[in-house]
């Protein structure tokens, strides 16, 4: 087995080092249940961190052209390297790990044993066309974008009918908005944030759709919120309407789009490796303008996923094991070089693929194996399905990373390439 680098309090481990240090079985994923890994120390914690102001929501918009850059790029000096933008915002700087392509990277030396964990599937395209809420085909997941100056915040509770998979307190791992000038609290204790808030818009557009019922199943439905005033991030996960008023969610992370900072080591976000989920998606405007410049995310089954993370990833599940034949939460993968986009194949379906042979992907959740998510869009071809969905996993390899972090400037609490 090849030597395996991972981050773990702030130190980079081997995966031995960190199985012993950072792995219990209390750790988990969102998705997964259980207790979430705790903050690596009180200083990453944090208190409430004052002057955070993000603002007031206005009414979301998702998957148009409204959203104003969709599937465009800022150029950055000199024709140097760029973001793609969202919103009018940057979906972080260039020097972000995730707009950073990495074919030239080697092989993993263990990226055999890793595709083998994942297994022989093809690609699975996690998203749809439906965009009503509540049609039963409303697959992806959709982003509202907001303004800061219009609108008001909303009320939620952390809490769950589903206490069987939901049953610890994700607060100490949560960010939310506190107090009448939305103070950015973190984490979100309650008494910090006796009435957490967050930017949502009256009518927001939710995964999976807007469900009323408490009695519901058990299900991610995660509510994304682009604040494009102040170009942050606010994702939300496992959120339902109250039955008090407000809504009732069972996580939340915010992220300064301009900004390279990762979460606190060992905090999760709405998933499970800590990572921001909008900048990751496929997006169909910007797939239909032919070029992708970002990296995707993707899902594999929970149970083959190692018991460690590695950077740029924040948090581990605890239901795989700790075979270093498996894959850590936050490897990441890309498209074999050798691999041949067919030219017969449509603009969307070529955009997506070479986005995975430059940019990669990057085991974000557990799931089911090689589903790579998108929003729901009416722009979706039909073609695109068929086409990126023949693409088996025998195409894909695990990447090294590693030397990155032997680079002057490199910061393990930063996605920052130096």
């Amino acid at each position: 087995m090849g030597y395996t680098l991972v981050w773990c309090a702030g130190q980079l481990m081997s995966v031995s080092c960190l199985v012993a240090a950072c792995s219990s079985p209390s750790d988990a994923d969102p998705s997964a249940g259980g207790a979430p890994a705790a903050a690596a120390s009180a200083s990453e914690a944090g208190m409430t961190q004052g002057g955070a102001t993000p603002g007031v929501a206005g009414v979301g918009q998702s998957g148009s052209a409204a959203n104003g850059g969709a599937g465009s790029r800022q150029t950055g000096s000199g024709g140097g390297p760029s973001s793609p933008m969202l919103g009018g915002c940057a979906m972080f700087p260039a020097s972000h790990l995730f707009n950073t392509a990495i074919a030239g990277f080697p092989v993993h030396a263990d990226s055999k044993q890793f595709m083998t964990a994942i297994g022989s599937h093809r690609v699975h395209l996690d998203l749809g066309t439906s965009v009503n809420q509540a049609a039963a085909d409303y697959y992806g997941i959709p982003y509202n974008v907001v303004h800061s100056k219009t609108g008001p915040w909303a009320s939620a509770r952390y809490a769950s009918t589903d206490t069987a998979n939901l049953s610890w307190d994700p607060t100490s791992e949560a960010d939310c908005a506190a107090g009448d000038t939305h103070t950015l609290a973190s984490p979100c204790t309650a008494s910090v944030a006796p009435k957490p808030e967050f930017p949502i818009p009256d009518a927001p557009l939710v995964e999976g759709g807007i469900v009323r019922d408490p009695s519901q199943p058990y299900g991610d439905h995660h509510l994304l919120l682009l604040d494009a005033d102040t170009c942050s991030l606010w994702e939300l996960y496992h959120v339902y309407p109250g039955a008090k008023g407000g809504w009732d969610i069972f996580g939340s992370a915010y992220f300064d789009l301009k900004t390279n900072r990762l979460r606190p080591a060992g905090w999760t976000s709405a998933d499970a490796a800590g990572f921001p989920i909008l900048p990751l998606l496929l997006r169909a405007d910007e797939a239909s303008s032919g070029v992708i410049e970002h990296a995707l995310r993707f899902t594999i089954a929970t149970d083959h996923i190692r018991r460690s993370y590695t950077w740029p990833a924040r948090h581990l599940t605890s239901n795989g094991t700790s075979s270093g034949d498996e894959p850590p939460m936050g490897q990441a993968f890309r498209i074999k070089s050798s691999f041949t986009i067919p030219s017969s194949f449509n603009a969307q379906s070529r955009a997506i693929l070479q986005a995975l042979k430059t940019y990669g992907m990057y085991i974000a959740d557990g799931g089911s194996p090689l589903y790579i998510q998108g929003e729901p869009s009416a722009r979706w071809e039909s073609d695109t399905f068929d086409q990126v969905q023949s693409v088996s996993s025998d195409a894909f390899e695990a990447v090294d990373l590693s030397s990155i972090s032997q680079r002057p400037g490199f910061d393990p609490d930063s996605a920052t390439v130096p």
